[in-house]
């Protein structure tokens, strides 16, 4: 069994973990896992980035939550 290595640079694979987590704990939605991971590997993530991102995790646990009902 042979595994291909893992090109991408290292701050790729870190916003990929940490992206990850997020998702994973629900602080950020599925649909703008991409942005934030961009925007972690460049290092370019604001304040207002953060506030939408995990604002946006919340409406959506609420709209999930409301559907369930």
């Amino acid at each position: 069994m042979s595994s291909t290595p893992d090109t991408r640079a290292p701050n790729e694979r870190l916003a990929e973990i940490v992206a990850d987590a997020l998702l994973k704990a629900g602080l950020v939605p599925s649909a703008r896992l991409e942005d934030l991971k961009r925007k972690l590997a460049a290092g370019t993530a604001k304040a207002e980035d953060w506030s939408h991102w995990i604002e946006s995790a919340q409406r959506d646990a609420r709209t999930e939550g409301a559907v369930r009902r």
